[in-house]
């Protein structure tokens, strides 16, 4: 009997033993409950006091800014009401200020009128009074020596006159198509602003009020046209490496056609960093210093001089046409003839096109071009004599050529006189 009570003392110390460990289990568990309510109410609170503090904070700002609108708003008023009361004060001062204004301005005008006048008739008598003295100082006696040359080489001049009038059409009409693929795209990009405009011969007549201008549809406006202008240019370039050996004068047309392009690039930003016209407007929205105006103007020089170094070698072997070889003695008057006399006529020809209305800047714009020239005809002088296939070749006047650019020019001139209306 000892031995079974102290057996079951034993179980029952580990049953009393168990049942404590699930009484502090029990207990743990309600106190961890607790602290964790305790603590989310905590932590709701703490919340609650925050969205309060922002949202007073806010109400605060908000209130501070109203305020502040105010006082602007009455100071604005202030400075209107002593701005009235300053005009009604000295308005006889301010009249007499602005005739005298008026006045300056009209004599000024007066004098460069009579100024460009005395210089124009400064010039006139000038050329008047050289030529006299060019054909006072003529010798009659080389007259017949002078008509003796031009009889022994009329075949050359001939020929010469010839590459003049193509180079001449085919510069005229890379210029058109240039020009005509930039007022498109000028055009184009006013759509995605909802402008509406119409495609003249000479610019793009905008349908739109000032006060709907801003400054990103004033930026991809007007500097779309130039940059179409440039990447067209580039696969110009490439097509025309391509060609550039070829005897036909299909390549002339991709040469002087990549050369307008990256020259409406490079010159409108050049003319529009110096004059702020065209694509100066972008410049000028873009906020853009006058420092890095100075660059972009070195950036366009530097590479319209490039581009005439560099397309020099391809108008001496566009001689390949014309010639079955090109000495250098012979070089100078061949890019007289396809350079230097299509620049000069050509953008005659082009000014009659774009008449009665010649704008200031698509003039400078084209004249930029000169940069290039001078680099052509500075650049040539370098280059050795060149030899072609040996083969007779006949020059004559391609009235195809002649036909075609005329027919371009006819179309461009009418359609576009009348209007191309886009949006």
């Amino acid at each position: 009997m000892p031995a079974v009570r102290k057996k079951y003392s034993f179980f029952y110390r580990i049953y009393r033993r168990l049942r404590y460990l699930r009484y502090v289990k029990k207990l743990r568990r309600k106190e961890k409950k607790e602290y964790e309510l305790s603590a989310r109410e905590g932590s709701k609170e703490h919340r609650t006091i925050a969205k309060e503090q922002l949202r007073s904070d806010h109400l605060a700002a908000k209130q501070r800014r109203i305020y502040d609108r105010q006082q602007k708003k009455q100071a604005k008023h202030v400075i209107k009401l002593e701005r009235e009361q300053d005009l009604s004060n000295n308005a006889q001062h301010y009249q007499a200020v602005s005739e005298e204004r008026k006045a300056l301005k009209i004599r000024e005008r007066n004098y460069r009128r009579k100024r460009r006048k005395r210089l124009a008739i400064f010039f006139i008598k000038a050329c008047l009074r050289n030529t006299g003295k060019t054909i006072r100082r003529m010798n009659p006696a080389r007259i017949p020596v002078l008509i003796q040359y031009l009889k022994y080489n009329r075949r050359q001049i001939k020929v010469l006159l010839i590459i003049c009038i193509h180079s001449t059409l085919l510069f005229t009409a890379a210029y058109l198509l240039i020009y005509l693929i930039s007022l498109v795209t000028s055009a184009i990009a006013g759509v995605f602003f909802d402008y509406h405009s119409i495609i003249y011969f000479n610019e793009v007549f905008w349908l739109v009020k000032p006060d709907q201008w801003y400054g990103d549809s004033v930026t991809m406006i007007y500097s779309s046209g130039p940059v179409a202008a440039g990447i067209i240019a580039v696969f110009l370039a490439i097509i025309f490496t391509y060609i550039h050996t070829d005897k036909n004068l299909t390549k002339v047309f991709f040469l002087w056609s990549f050369i307008h392009g990256f020259n409406a690039f490079f010159g409108s930003l050049l003319i529009g960093s110096m004059f702020g016209k065209g694509f100066g407007y972008a410049i000028i929205w873009s906020y853009i210093s006058d420092t890095e105006k100075v660059i972009y103007t070195i950036i366009s020089i530097t590479a319209l001089i490039l581009l005439g170094v560099f397309t020099t070698k391809s108008f001496l072997i566009s001689a390949n046409t014309y010639f079955p070889k090109l000495e250098r003695n012979r070089q100078k008057p061949f890019i007289w003839a396809q350079v230097i006399l299509p620049f000069l006529f050509g953008n005659i020809l082009i000014a009659l096109v774009m008449l009665p209305k010649l704008l200031f800047y698509e003039i400078t714009v084209s004249l930029t071009l000169l940069i290039t020239i001078v680099s052509i005809a500075i650049a040539f002088r370098y280059h050795p004599s060149l030899y072609f296939e040996e083969e007779t070749i006949k020059v004559r006047l391609s009235m195809k050529i002649v036909l075609y650019v005329l027919a371009f020019i006819f179309l461009y001139r009418s359609i576009l006189g009348i209007g191309l209306p886009v949006g």
